[in-house]
């Protein structure tokens, strides 16, 4: 079964890109993480990555987008916000 989609929680994941990365915390120490980037039929539907997976299957028109989308991926940065409501529902016993 194909897992829905963390955006939009109907649609079908088609590919993940996991990018290696690190960042330095606040005391200095660099912290390496993997972030994933996902492809959603439904979120991504005029992507052309996303139109390759239709038929007729051309493996010429799958790998130029496949290199198009790996190379226009965002370089992930960590979210301080997030990061310290994460810390705060741990703080109250919510995670």
């Amino acid at each position: 079964m194909t897992p829905a989609c963390p955006r939009c929680r109907t649609g079908e994941v088609l590919a993940v890109l996991r990018l290696p990365h690190a960042w330095t915390n606040a005391s200095g120490k660099e912290v390496r993480v993997v972030s994933e980037v996902l492809l959603c039929a439904r979120c991504d539907a005029g992507h052309p990555l996303v139109a390759s997976f239709a038929p007729p299957y051309d493996p010429d028109r799958f790998v130029r987008a496949l290199t198009a989308w790996i190379a226009g991926a965002p370089s992930p940065e960590p979210d301080e916000r997030a990061l310290r409501a994460e810390a705060d529902a741990w703080y109250r016993g919510e995670l």
